[in-house]
């Protein structure tokens, strides 16, 4: 024991002496580049190191207590606005040297450019010295009662599947985790995630135990002035999490960190649903990042090296046309380095100091690099390892915040879905899954709007009298088709009174449709579509959104979805188009008569009767996909159509509806299958089947570690 300590001790000195030696050559180098900076005299160079070091550690408690909440809002920038007055201020006391304000900004930069990359080159852990900071400022927040019972941090990394995970195991970029599992300390485990593969609905789930009605990552409230709702909108979540919320979520006694809900934390810190003013982004919490001077400045020189490899990786990509490929600005590198640096040192940085406080039960944070990384330059790019390699890097800093801690806490590793890459529909066929749609509707679609009360236009079709609900009653189980010589779409016309010619040509449109086709399926495979080439995406009047390759159709003109019967009488190219569409695997409505109805190109899959016409068209989309279709077809707000990609299993491919490499958000591939690695004493919870399978899981291991 006295052995090592002298080796610490004697490794610390070393490193110490080499990061003063790199400050002054570093002040020499801005000497020798900067017009608005002299050294004078070279022993100066030892002076103001000497003494940079006594003002920060002297200076910094009172600057951070005063101005840690202009800090915060600055998003750390005041940091080295504070740090320049600082070197400025020490400089103007030292005879010879002379600095003006670029000067006093570009020095304190090089010396930290300088330090961190002495750390890293000495393989130096500089978490190690921060800790002992955050540790003595954990212990003035400390409350006098501790709690004996274990505690558990839930840490999740964005997107990442099962199938990754072990591949990045096995490349030796996630050494903690192959540690626990080769240990047998913890079991890893896959689960599936609903329809809905996303954050919002995943997150929704694990930390709220309910993510119903959370259709996509986005959606349109056709009631609410086709108002439309984004997961991830920092003035949406709140409304959604006033929904799902009950009170109970998994952190009611703890904290969240950089989540999209809080999980009814009493302590959100970055937490998207509760991130609705400025005012909220400041959080106490916040202050372990800020504990002494170089550690935002190490912050930001790692946030610009990380700006250096996005660029390299460009480079990279274009040289070797490495496809697929998105364009990548260098707006999007700086969005990167926020991920995948800012939020994952800072999550690190305020989790260690609740860990050592002890004062929390639980702690749920969310890891975002790769899912960002992987987006942009795909699922298993060289570039993702490097960012999974420093996550992992952040579970040895929390475990050893945990073996410092005067209470023991649980870690539990998991994701909240996958990625699947492949070429995006626009890529492939050069048009936009909303241009395609528009094609398939007719010039004219304007013109009901124009002349109808469109909020009576649905029950004209479809009247809500007691011959359709006798005709449920009838038919039951029983498949009815629309195409067949039945009752349930007869006559329309002398149902209603005063209807207008333009209903009247529908029925009679109908009608011709019902004398060419036997059924549906003949529908669906001989009909040819026509598209049209609409002027103004305004004359279409639908909204059609992406997320990852689900895509959502929406006809605005009505307020209540259309189903099946109605679009096939309004729009008889539109259906018959999109399943034919190489890019479309699926598509799923709502029949009057039928309940959902999954649709390919070769065959019908009825899930209120489980029964399939033709072809499955759920083939290679997982054994549960028609459960979790029939889950989100009970959703409100679904859209009149939503629509799946293709999934092409040989090459484990699909296609986006937006412009990602890696997506997430419907089914086919890695995207729905994450996991989630817990502690081998915790009972094995079978198979884990939707979000709110976790959230069951981890309150049930909660609740008795708390009792």
């Amino acid at each position: 024991m006295i052995k090592n300590r002298l080796i610490s001790s004697l490794r610390t000195s070393i490193t110490t002496l080499l990061i003063a030696l790199s400050n002054i050559v570093a002040l020499f180098l801005v000497d020798y580049t900067s017009s608005d900076f002299t050294i004078g005299p070279w022993y100066n160079a030892i002076i103001i190191v000497i003494a940079l070091a006594i003002a920060n550690a002297l200076l910094w408690p009172i600057i951070r207590r005063f101005l840690m909440k202009i800090i915060i809002f600055t998003f750390g920038i005041g940091s080295l606005f504070v740090n320049s007055l600082i070197f400025y201020i020490t400089s103007y006391f030292i005879p010879g040297i002379s600095t003006g304000i670029y000067g006093a900004l570009q020095a304190p930069i090089v010396m930290a450019i300088a330090t961190t990359f002495i750390t890293n080159i000495t393989n130096t852990n500089y978490y190690e010295r921060y800790i002992k900071n955050i540790l003595k400022y954990a212990i003035k927040q400390k409350t006098p009662y501790k709690k004996r019972y274990s505690g558990v941090i839930m840490l999740e990394i964005d997107g990442l599947s099962m199938n990754t995970l072990k591949k990045a195991i096995e490349k030796g970029m996630m050494p903690n985790i192959k540690e626990w599992l080769d240990a047998k300390t913890h079991c890893l485990k896959e689960w599936e995630t609903d329809l809905s593969s996303q954050t919002g609905a995943s997150q929704a789930g694990i930390l709220h135990g309910n993510n119903r009605d959370i259709v996509a990552y986005r959606w349109v409230e056709k009631e609410n002035n086709n108002k439309i709702i984004v997961s991830g909108k920092l003035s949406d979540t709140p409304e959604i999490e006033d929904e799902i919320s009950d009170g109970h979520g998994l952190l009611v006694n703890g904290i969240s960190v950089a989540n999209m809900f809080s999980g009814d934390s009493k302590i959100p810190t970055l937490t998207s649903s509760k991130l609705n003013g400025l005012k909220h982004i400041y959080n106490k919490t916040l202050n372990a990042t800020f504990l002494d001077a170089y550690n935002f400045q190490r912050l930001f020189i790692l946030f610009l090296w990380d700006i250096i490899l996005e660029l390299k990786s460009q480079f990279i990509h274009y040289i070797k046309n490495i496809q697929p490929r998105i364009r990548r600005t260098i707006v999007y590198a700086a969005v990167r380095a926020g991920a995948n640096v800012v939020l994952r040192e800072v999550t690190t940085d305020v989790l260690t100091s609740e860990i050592l406080t002890g004062n929390i039960d639980t702690a749920y944070a969310t890891y975002m690099g790769y899912d960002e990384i992987a987006h942009h330059s795909g699922v298993q790019d060289e570039d993702v390892w490097g960012a999974l390699k420093k996550i992992d890097l952040q579970f040895s800093k929390i475990t050893s915040a945990i073996e410092m801690s005067d209470r023991d806490y649980k870690i539990v590793i998991l994701s909240d879905h996958g990625q699947s890459n492949g070429a995006t529909f626009k890529q492939r066929y050069g048009i936009t899954l909303g241009s395609y749609v528009r094609r398939l509707l007719p010039d004219d679609l304007k013109v009901f709007k124009a002349e109808h009360n469109i909020d009576h236009f649905r029950d004209a079709i479809i009247p809500e009298n007691k011959q359709i609900k006798n005709i449920k009653m009838k038919f039951g189980n029983i498949r009815d088709d629309l195409f067949e010589d039945k009752e349930s779409l007869q006559n329309i016309k002398d149902e209603i009174e005063n209807i207008t010619p333009q209903i009247i040509s529908k029925n009679d449109q109908i009608k011709n449709l019902r004398e060419k086709y036997t059924d549906s399926l003949d529908y669906i495979k001989g009909h040819d579509s026509v598209e049209h080439n609409t002027k103004n995406v305004e004359d279409s009047e639908l909204i059609v959104l992406g997320s990852g390759n689900l895509g959502l159709i929406y006809l605005t003109q009505w307020k209540q979805r259309l189903n099946y019967e109605e679009i096939v009488m309004l729009f008889p190219d539109l259906i018959p188009g999109l399943v034919k569409h190489s890019g479309i695997g699926f598509i799923l409505v709502n029949s009057i008569s039928n309940g959902g109805m999954v649709i390919g190109q070769d065959g019908i899959y009825y899930l209120d009767n489980d029964e399939i016409v033709g072809e499955n068209p759920l083939k290679g989309f997982g054994k549960n996909a028609a459960r979790h279709l029939r889950r989100e077809n009970s959703f409100k707000n679904m859209p009149d159509i939503l629509v799946n990609s293709f999934y092409d299993e040989k090459h484990d491919e699909v296609c986006a509806f937006e412009e990602l490499v890696g997506s997430h958000g419907g089914l086919g591939g890695d995207q729905t299958h994450p996991f989630i690695l817990y502690p081998s004493d915790w009972e094995d919870p079978g198979e884990l089947i939707g979000a709110e399978s976790i959230y069951k899981f981890l309150k049930k291991e909660i609740d008795e570690l708390n009792s």
